[in-house]
């Protein structure tokens, strides 16, 4: 295989690269983008809708037992949505072919303007006036060479110095369209090289995504269940004041257990909703994560509440 078809090959198969994960980094940032616009909505959503019905149905009610302090987490670096990403540019390395074609089309003509000017030099013409009889003398020198006589055609001689120039003048295309193809194979490479460090980096940036995606979904789906028993809890302490008044002491013990449970929720969910959604070491962070494990926690109490 030429060193030309090397560099094609080597080069096309950095575009396919950096293409491909750049077809499926597009596709994890949306997804991504679309798990933390959808995390955000809801969370927002709760903050208005829920957690201030339950805010306003137990502002009514005495002697409630003491809640435990909100405490928000904050945090230099949060998740937020990606912008899309540019992704790595090729550019094909120059082929060199239209210098080595210059260089070999003036080395030919020096070579051949040489060879006349050397003709002249011996015949001992004047260089201050150079006509068609000037170049015909100067060439027929290399004629009366060959042919060993004075005067002969200086067809000959022309056609011997064109030859010359024109060989001369392809091994200097040769030599250089040689250089270049070396040089543009090992660029080809270093191409190459980065297009494999390029995917590599966004291979792991993809990793990162989808871990958070996948805490995203977890979380999304823990608010969403959050949500379900709000509002049914919440509507069960509407109808506990209208039966039981509001004196929390003065509770059947059914009762107090349902708003007990109520407040658990009312206040994971409030630590949440103050909460920033923070990063740490391209994850989510361990406090988050905290945060939704006992949410989990106050979900499963209530899913026994129901279902026994």
């Amino acid at each position: 295989m030429s060193k030309l078809s090397q560099i094609k090959n080597i080069v096309q198969e950095a575009k396919e690269l950096v293409e491909d994960v750049q077809s499926r980094l597009s596709e994890k940032i949306e997804e991504y983008n679309i798990a933390v616009t959808e995390y955000n909505d809801l969370k927002e959503a709760i903050a208005i809708g829920e957690l201030g019905r339950i805010q306003k149905s137990l502002e009514s009610l005495q002697n409630l037992p003491e809640s435990l302090e909100v405490v928000a987490i904050e945090c230099q670096e949060k998740v937020q949505t990606l912008e899309p990403q540019k992704p790595l540019e090729i550019e094909e390395p120059r082929s060199g072919t239209f210098g080595a074609k210059f260089w070999g089309f003036i080395v030919a003509v020096i070579i051949f303007l040489g060879f006349g000017a050397v003709g002249a030099y011996f015949k001992k013409l004047n260089f201050d006036v150079i006509d068609m009889k000037f170049f015909e003398q100067a060439f027929g020198f290399y004629s009366d060479i060959i042919t060993g006589t004075s005067g002969s055609a200086p067809v000959l001689g022309i056609t011997i110095a064109g030859a010359i120039a024109i060989v001369v003048g392809y091994i200097v295309y040769l030599v250089l369209i040689n250089k270049a193809a070396a040089s543009n194979l090992e660029r080809a490479q270093e191409i190459f090289e980065e297009a494999k460090n390029y995917a590599h980096d966004k291979e792991i940036l993809m990793q990162q995504l989808q871990k958070i995606k996948e805490f995203l979904d977890s979380a999304i789906e823990e608010l969403k269940a959050a949500k379900v028993f709000a509002t049914e809890f919440s509507a069960k302490l509407e109808r506990i004041k209208f039966f039981e008044g509001i004196d929390f002491e003065n509770f059947a013990q059914p009762s107090k257990e349902d708003v007990q449970l109520l407040l658990g929720l009312k206040n994971a969910l409030d630590t949440i909703v103050q909460s920033e959604l923070c990063k740490e070491d391209e994850d989510i962070s361990d406090e988050v994560k905290v945060l939704f494990e006992n949410l989990g926690n106050e979900i499963e109490k209530l899913k026994r509440r129901v279902y026994g």
